[in-house]
């Protein structure tokens, strides 16, 4: 009873519950130690099996591609034996007779000495080989060579002997590892051909000055930082590709080679300004962008493929477009698919500084017809971006065209049978390209590659078109920013030009082509007539994919939500269809037919001869400085074709028909519908005038 003494049994139970307490927070802990083991063990575990996949599958990728490379090896191995093994058992007379030889991807490390033997060869191919050197006596062993190809080996230099050569005209060192070029190892007395693109190349050469027979010249993708000045002798050179190189000033000397004509100078520091500003422009110029999704690619099926993209064919509006993808760090030997995609999206654009909300005001967007229309842009789901331009079936548009041979250097080659052109046909490039090209200039864009092969021709017999397409080849230049550039490229380009037109005028077949009478529309109520070419023609909205915001709807014109069907896209496509073929139908009400002169095609390609050598002078200042007088000297060669009433015709059609356009567009217009006196008597005025 004493207040502390304890007893016994308080004592126990307390004991017990403490040690009961004690116990189950012991558990606890433990419990909670072993899940947070457990989570650990499988961690380890799901790491370490995954680790083992890995290694499992990385070993498996490695045998794949060992046992890939090791079947590649073993084919260049039997093809290189096979080939050896001809060459072996020729006789004296078969290996002089022997010119050409194509020993690539043959794995050779060496060459064979079975080629030395071959005296008379002229061309030789060794590319995609794991060649480091030539042997010493290879310019003695084989002394007619004249074009010889090293693509894609392993050189660190240009190999000395070949120096030696005194025919040696087509020389190509493209994507090696070339970081230096000796002096002594170009033919300077023969090499009109060189090809050194895709390397590690700092400094040029002074004996590359000295090749005064050069006219082919690309050195894109190297690290170049300057051209140097003895450049200047290259007086016959007449292709230059430069890009994607480092050079930060543009040389002067190039203002004054007379010859020049194709030049390729983008992704240098000298013109990142201007295509910056392009490139934004670009961006602007295209007004309507759609889902890739919604295109219809079926991306197994391509239309074609190259170092800047993949082309497909698509659908939009119903109707067929194709559709390329743009490689986003892609590399050409010309350039960058973005410079590409800048063009191609400026080719059409009416103006040449795009502002926003501009061309909201208008209808549609009308560009020169001379180019491939750029109609929509989009994004993939992996970021790349693409543009929807117009598809052209190949089965009416073919190539104008094939690209350069070994004999013609810069000219195109055209087919024997399917190579030559009438008048009518000729007319209509030099019209439609010329069209194309000055709108070109107008949004500062260089195409640099004006060739017959870039040119795609739909040869109608009454009707003929042409439209100019690849941007590959394309830079920018700003007239603010250097105006003697701008000037340059003008003038080189009227020359490329003036080559086009000359290569086709060698290929006249002496005929006009097609009949002798021409259709003019005279009922211009039916439809904004359009003149493009040598025709007249109507192109309603409704025949093609629209380029332009549709203001009613506050979306893109014919662009579908995922839930509308297929059956409504070609319901749509119907709709347009009909409405094209009423107002042809009321259109051909009016058609009136004109003869054209009898001797009018001889005087057509009499002033388009004339035209094509004064573009193509040695002398700078005797061509035009700037495409529109090309574009003028043009016109002039189409009056002579069709006559002097057809002209007067057309003219008073279409001054009547952009006032009527003119008047209807400004009736839309908010500022007319205003109670302002003198805005409504200047309406009333262009009414009467339009009546």
């Amino acid at each position: 009873r004493h207040p502390f003494r304890v007893s016994s049994s308080f004592v126990c139970r307390n004991l017990y519950h403490n040690n009961n307490k004690r116990w189950k927070t012991t558990a606890t802990r433990r419990n909670t130690l072993g899940v947070l083991l457990f989570f650990v063990l499988v961690l380890v575990s799901v790491a370490f099996f995954s680790s083992s996949l890995s290694s499992v599958f990385s070993s498996f990728e490695r045998m794949t591609t060992t046992n890939n490379n090791n079947n590649e090896e073993e084919e260049a191995q039997q093809k290189c034996a096979k080939i050896l093994d001809h060459l072996r058992s020729m006789n004296e007379s078969e290996r002089e007779r022997q010119t050409r030889l194509d020993l690539s991807e043959c794995g050779l490390r060496a060459v064979p000495k079975e080629v030395l033997r071959l005296r008379n060869l002229e061309f030789l191919n060794l590319g995609k080989n794991k060649l480091n050197a030539l042997p010493d006596s290879f310019a003695k062993d084989l002394p007619n060579l004249k074009i010889l190809f090293c693509l894609a080996n392993e050189f660190r230099k240009v190999p000395e002997v070949l120096g030696e050569m005194e025919h040696l005209f087509m020389l190509s060192f493209k994507a090696n590892k070339v970081r230096e070029i000796p002096e002594q190892s170009l033919p300077i007395a023969s090499l009109g051909w060189l090809i050194l693109s895709d390397n590690e190349i700092e400094v040029l050469p002074k004996s590359l000055g000295k090749c005064r027979k050069m006219r082919k010249l690309m050195l894109a993708g190297n690290k170049i930082k300057e051209l140097p000045t003895f450049m200047s002798e290259l007086v016959n050179l007449e292709l230059l590709r430069a890009s994607d190189n480092r050079i930060e000033v543009f040389p002067e000397f190039l203002y004054r080679l007379p010859k020049l004509a194709w030049l390729a100078f983008a992704a240098n520091p000298c013109t990142e300004k201007a295509a910056a500003n392009a490139m934004e422009r670009g961006t602007r110029a295209v007004k309507r962008v759609v889902n890739f999704e919604d295109l219809g690619v079926d991306e197994g099926k391509k239309l074609g493929s190259g170092a800047s993209g993949t082309v497909y064919r698509g659908e939009m509006d119903g109707f067929n477009v194709a559709i390329k993808v743009y490689n986003n760090m892609g590399k050409t030997s010309d350039g960058r698919p973005e410079d590409e995609m800048a063009a191609a999206s400026l080719a059409t654009s009416t103006t040449s500084d795009i502002v926003e909300g501009e061309q909201d005001e208008q209808e549609e967007t009308v560009g020169s017809g001379g180019v491939i229309e750029t109609l929509a842009k989009f994004t993939t789901k992996d970021g790349k971006r693409g543009l929807v331009m117009e598809y052209l079936d190949p089965a009416d548009w073919k190539n104008l065209g094939g690209p350069p041979s070994f004999e013609t250097v810069t000219r195109d080659v055209f087919d024997e049978r399917e190579g030559k052109f009438t008048a009518r046909e000729i007319l209509a490039v030099a019209v439609n390209v010329a069209n194309g090209i000055n709108q070109l200039h107008k949004n500062g864009v260089c195409h640099g590659d004006i060739y017959a092969h870039n040119i795609l021709i739909d040869r109608d017999e009454d009707y003929p078109s042409a439209k100019l397409g690849d941007f590959g080849a394309a830079m920018f230049f700003d007239d603010d920013e250097n105006p003697q550039f701008s000037q340059m490229v003008r003038e080189n380009e009227a020359r490329a030009f003036g080559c086009l037109l000359d290569d086709m005028l060698v290929n006249y077949d002496g005929t006009r082509g097609g009949s002798n009478t021409v259709m003019i529309r005279e009922n211009i109520e039916a439809g904004q007539t359009q003149y493009a070419g040598n025709k007249i023609f109507m192109e309603p909205k409704s025949y093609r994919p629209s380029t332009h915001l549709d203001n009613d709807e506050g979306k893109t014109e014919g662009e579908l939500t995922p839930a509308q069907s297929r059956e409504e896209r070609e319901r749509r496509r119907d709709e347009h269809l009909q409405k094209r073929t009423h107002e042809r139908r009321e259109a051909d009400k009016g058609l009136v037919s004109i003869n054209l002169p009898e001797d009018g095609h001889e005087k057509t390609i009499a002033s388009l001869r004339q035209l094509a050598d004064d573009l193509m002078h040695p002398t700078r200042s005797v061509r035009p400085k700037n495409f529109e007088a090309v574009v003028k000297r043009v016109q002039e060669s189409e009056k002579l074709f069709f006559g002097d009433y057809y002209v007067k015709k057309l003219e008073s059609l279409q001054i009547l028909q952009r006032r009527r356009y003119d008047v209807d567009l400004l009736r839309d217009r908010s500022l007319f519908r205003r109670k302002d006196p003198k805005r409504r008597e200047k309406r009333n005025d262009d009414d009467k005038e339009t009546k």
